[in-house]
């Protein structure tokens, strides 16, 4: 019987004990319990449990019962919520992963066009290049001198792209664009095409350079998950 008080008590239900006649009372919003020694010829005591449905239990053992039952409801709604919790993750994943441009998409076709055009080495034109694959895929921006200026003056974000973090995987239509600096006062601009990285030629890897320079990842906004997102890419983008 203590163990049953105890585990009512831990659910949140209140314990008041009179004195005189030993009555001990638990009760909350749903259901109150009751033990009254009551001597008698037979020196019997009763139980009495009842909820507000009206129904009516005489043991300590249907009382377990029914601890337990409300355990078991605790632990089948944990469940759910688990289950659900699980379900929107997903969801959110498959969200993010399916937000890929297809071969008829801007970004596409701008990195297949420059693709098509890449030499094999630099001619010192990237930001013509890469400026007309973008332009060919429908995007909308005034010309810059310089590659650098691309990111700098706001040209890609005008044009529909969002910076996103350098840490994030490249996918067919990313723009890179590096800084200029003493030894390329113009910088460099380039486009992924789905398996290289390419402006006015084709790279070996996604920087031209022999040494570390700073740039930014540059991506059409309509295949980034959602504002959000964006705010956490740029946070992490500003490290």
């Amino acid at each position: 019987m203590k163990k049953a008080l105890l585990i009512l008590s831990v659910l949140g239900m209140g314990v008041v004990q009179t004195s005189g006649a030993a009555v001990n009372t638990i009760s909350n919003s749903t259901l109150t319990y009751s033990r009254a020694n009551i001597s008698n010829s037979y020196g019997s005591s009763q139980n009495i449990y009842s909820t507000n449905s009206g129904a009516h239990v005489s043991s300590n053992d249907e009382i377990s019962r029914a601890i337990n039952n409300l355990s078991a409801h605790a632990k089948q709604k944990e469940y759910q919520l688990a289950t659900l919790t699980n379900r929107l993750y997903t969801k959110k994943q498959q969200q993010q992963y399916g937000s890929v441009p297809d071969r008829n998409s801007a970004p596409a076709i701008a990195a297949a066009r420059a693709s098509s055009v890449a030499r094999s080495r630099s001619s010192g034109y990237c930001a013509r290049y890469v400026r007309k694959a973008l332009q060919s895929a429908g995007y909308e921006f005034r010309p810059n001198p310089s590659a650098y200026q691309y990111a700098s003056r706001g040209t890609l974000s005008s044009a529909g792209f969002s910076k996103i973090s350098n840490d994030m995987q490249p996918q067919v239509g990313d723009v890179v664009v590096y800084d200029r600096s003493s030894r390329h006062p113009h910088g460099h601009i380039q486009i992924f095409d789905g398996g290289d990285w390419v402006s006015d030629f084709r790279q070996n890897s996604i920087s031209p350079y022999s040494g570390a320079y700073s740039y930014t990842t540059w991506r059409d906004s309509q295949y980034v998950d959602d504002a959000s997102n964006r705010g956490i890419y740029l946070a992490m983008a500003d490290k």
